[in-house]
């Protein structure tokens, strides 16, 4: 019995040298983040890519009025943003775009009404 419990043991151990890196980047996947998607959807427009492995450099596979295209990517601070389950009743006003519109370590995180700068969380 304990034969086996050591086989399974390295057998968990090996397979998580093939897991991504502690990050939680897939392979391929170019550092950043992808830009907030407001637009109108596109519905009628094909895929331009389906990972970031086909963009050029500096830029990120990312959805973009609804279709996935090369953007620029975007640089994000630590931490996560905090979960809002509220939603807001009025239209949606955003009070930022991206992290580097917040001070310090704020990130630009979605909240009821809309993004707006808001402390962190860390996972």
């Amino acid at each position: 019995m304990k034969a086996q419990s050591f086989l399974l043991l390295g057998a968990l151990l090996a397979s998580g040298s093939q897991l991504p890196a502690a990050s939680g980047r897939r392979r391929g996947e170019k550092l950043g983040a992808c830009p907030p998607d407001d637009g109108p959807c596109l519905l009628s427009v094909p895929d331009q890519c389906m990972d970031d492995s086909q963009c050029p450099p500096r830029k990120k596979c990312c959805y973009q009025a609804c279709f996935r295209q090369c953007t620029p990517r975007v640089l994000v601070k630590g931490g996560s943003c905090p979960q809002d389950p509220l939603r807001c009743l009025s239209p949606t006003q955003h009070l930022c775009r991206r992290d580097a519109d917040c001070q310090g370590s704020k990130r630009c995180c979605v909240g009821a009404c809309g993004r707006d700068c808001r402390s962190p969380v860390t996972d």
